[in-house]
């Protein structure tokens, strides 16, 4: 990851819960027919003063089945992001000298990725992950709502994927190299367009 001065995350746990908060990664492994991607939501679990990345992929998937575990395998989260018009900087009116740009916010896992077929370790981990998106949405199901027979047929189809965490890395690039004034420019036409969530990231 480029990571200019402006934009460059340093703390970890800032890092993790921007993970938590937008859980969905890009998993980039390496087979033997070259690169693969694959979309899973993650979850961060802490075990032993480590950290890890936890989800988990079809079985019909070839992900675990072809992957050269020698190589780290790479997880990208993304944030808000959105197009930045330099008509929106009030700057532009006595210095014509700027250009677009494209404001976001992303982070970079790279560590050993690792496969569980474990039953045990299926469900303890099928309930830390509804648990904890059950909360978001403020609901309240659980595994053991659903019949015990139907899961133990769901936990044959799908296999468990962890990375540990050897490397993260993050950028936040939210105009922090432009003025308050612009800012507030950039603030003004995120929301004008409905962009709220990348908007309130704006000088943070």
């Amino acid at each position: 990851m480029f990571q200019p001065s402006y934009f460059k995350q340093t703390d970890i746990k800032q890092m993790l819960a921007f993970v938590r908060e937008y859980p969905m990664a890009s998993i980039v492994t390496m087979s033997s027919n070259g690169l693969v991607g694959n979309h899973i939501p993650m979850l961060v679990i802490e075990r032993d003063g480590q950290y890890f990345l936890q989800g988990h992929v079809a079985r019909f998937n070839s992900i675990w089945q072809d992957v050269d575990e020698s190589v780290a395998a790479l997880a990208l989260f993304h944030g808000p992001n959105a197009y930045v018009s330099p008509s929106w900087y009030p700057s532009k009116k006595d210095d014509p000298k700027t250009v677009p740009t494209w404001n976001y916010v992303a982070v970079h896992v790279t560590g050993k990725i690792k496969f569980f077929d474990d039953k045990i370790w299926l469900k303890k981990h099928l309930e830390n992950l509804s648990d904890t998106h059950e909360r978001r949405v403020n609901e309240s199901w659980q595994l053991s709502d659903a019949p015990v027979d139907y899961i133990d047929k769901m936990l044959k189809a799908i296999v468990g994927v962890e990375i540990s965490i050897n490397d993260i890395k993050g950028n936040t690039k939210m105009s922090q190299n432009r003025n308050s004034v612009d800012q507030q420019g950039v603030v003004k036409g995120l929301k004008n367009l409905g962009l709220h969530e990348a908007a309130i990231l704006i000088g943070k």
